[in-house]
């Protein structure tokens, strides 16, 4: 028998796979995040992106300025200060607006 499901069902089965393959992707020791529905890898040389920070400069980049700022709440100063000095680039501002804003899962290590 063949099922027909509603567009909600649909977004709902499609976000329970990502997350699955998040979860998956995790205990393999591979963090990842969500950028326009696809799941992208973060950590490693052969990642999507190196760290947190790099990932997050490269939301900056793509979404401008203003509009991750509207998006996050960050005072742009702050923003640009952090980015500026901060010399770890995984640390915990970087994954914090990651998992808040690009539903980022961090890798079990």
């Amino acid at each position: 028998m063949v099922e027909i499901y509603s567009l909600e069902q649909m977004k709902m089965i499609r976000n329970q796979k990502r997350i699955e393959r998040q979860k998956e992707s995790a205990e393999s020791g591979i963090s990842t995040a969500v950028v326009y529905g696809q799941i992208v890898t973060i950590g490693d040389y052969d990642c999507d992106y190196h760290s947190w920070k790099h990932f997050i400069v490269a939301q900056i980049a793509r979404l401008g300025f203003l509009r991750y700022v509207n998006l996050t709440g960050w005072d742009i100063n702050e923003l640009v200060e952090d980015l500026a000095g901060s010399d770890d680039p995984n640390d915990d501002i970087w994954l914090d607006d990651a998992t808040k804003y690009f539903d980022a899962v961090e890798a079990n290590y």
